[in-house]
């Protein structure tokens, strides 16, 4: 039995669900598929535990800063902003917090190389002063096109996140097949150049690729995106986010080529337990990237203790909403004017938390 079949029906038997229809490999456009990838250097499970037991328990938030509306707004030069970074990242480390997620943006490569390193290089300066690793994310599909250097576009009142940005972008880049090398310098360099920084704690490659609505693009690239990350061959581990509980072709791909486990999950308790337990049969060190919806019932009171007690890394989205608006649930409008109930993040921008006790939790489990 190959191990393709040995994950599938693992995964059927964790998750207790029926196994799906197997993808024929007929159906899959030819040379964008990964039946012919092997993994290339992928830690062993001894050298992925280890790593795990040399880290304290995993807990921050995905972060960006309150003056960012996108990735590009973060780290452009006519916006980046050291002096509220270096405030925020002390609110995040004062709430317990040791590890912060951040997202790039390949235009900033391509159009303003030397500033956008250089402001890599402040950004994780100010880490270090307040204790903070960093989970580096190079692509999302999610957000829309065209992405431009300069003044961004105002958020949509009442709107979550309604300015976020593709990167590389289904038509600029990921529709077209015979661009995706075009990424290959931008990932490498990026790594090459921050290999051996300690204060990278993991590079996350590719955020939520099976929400791309056209996985087999999507699949391909990830394909050529392992491949780059593993000649840099880091000492940090590679990963990306494993999205529920049901097998796909890029759940396949991620489980088999990621270092450490990650995943993404806005639900309740339930759920939250379901994905937890399927994803300790890779035994490997398991990180939630994203959770936190308490309109969904995923709160910090039930799920925070639940990763502490089973050492799962716990990134909330977010610290401060911010011009991200992500206080809003989706598919939120003027109509319904400010919500009762917050759906993301943790503080105003003033710094006072929406929720004391969630915060006094957040302190506590990080102490102990």
């Amino acid at each position: 039995m190959n191990r393709r079949e040995v994950f599938r029906l693992s995964l059927a038997a964790a998750a207790a669900v029926s196994l799906p229809n197997v993808v024929r490999a007929e159906d899959a456009p030819a040379k964008i598929t990964t039946d012919t990838f092997e993994p290339n250097g992928r830690w062993t499970v001894e050298k992925a535990q280890a790593w795990g037991k040399s880290q304290p328990w995993i807990v921050g938030c995905n972060y960006v800063p309150t003056y960012a509306e996108n990735q590009i707004e973060m780290w452009q030069k006519l916006t980046f902003d050291p002096k509220i970074i270096d405030s925020e990242l002390a609110l995040a480390a004062q709430t317990g917090f040791n590890t912060v997620r951040i997202f790039v943006h390949d235009l900033l490569w391509r159009e303003q190389k030397s500033d956008f390193y250089a402001n890599v290089r402040t950004f994780l300066d100010l880490c270090e002063k307040h204790k903070l690793q960093v989970i580096f994310n190079f692509f999302t599909n999610g957000g829309s096109e065209p992405s431009v250097i300069g003044p961004q576009p105002a958020p949509k009142p009442y709107v979550h996140n309604s300015q976020w940005r593709q990167t590389p972008g289904k038509e600029a880049v990921m529709h077209h097949p015979e661009k995706w090398g075009l990424m290959e310098d931008y990932v490498t360099e990026t790594m090459e150049l921050f290999r051996d920084d300690p204060r990278i704690r993991v590079w996350d490659l590719f955020n939520e690729p099976a929400n791309s609505g056209d996985r087999w693009k999507t699949l391909g690239f990830l394909r050529l995106l392992w491949t780059w990350a593993r000649k840099v061959n880091p000492p940090a581990p590679i990963t990306s986010a494993i999205q529920g509980i049901n097998l796909t072709p890029i759940a396949v791909f991620l489980a088999e080529n990621s270092d450490v486990i990650s995943f993404h999950c806005y639900s309740d308790l339930k759920s939250m337990k379901e994905h937890v337990e399927l994803y300790k049969a890779f035994n490997r060190p398991i990180i939630c990237k994203e959770w936190l919806a308490r309109s969904r019932n995923c709160t910090v009171k039930e799920i925070l203790p639940y990763f502490h007690d089973q050492n799962v890394g716990a990134i909330n989205w977010g610290l401060i909403p911010g011009k991200l608006q992500t206080h809003f649930p989706w598919g939120w409008g003027p109509e319904k004017g400010e919500p009762k109930v917050w759906h993301h993040d943790l503080y105003h921008e003033d710094h006072t938390p929406y929720d004391p006790e969630e915060i006094a939790l957040f302190q506590k489990l990080t102490k102990e």
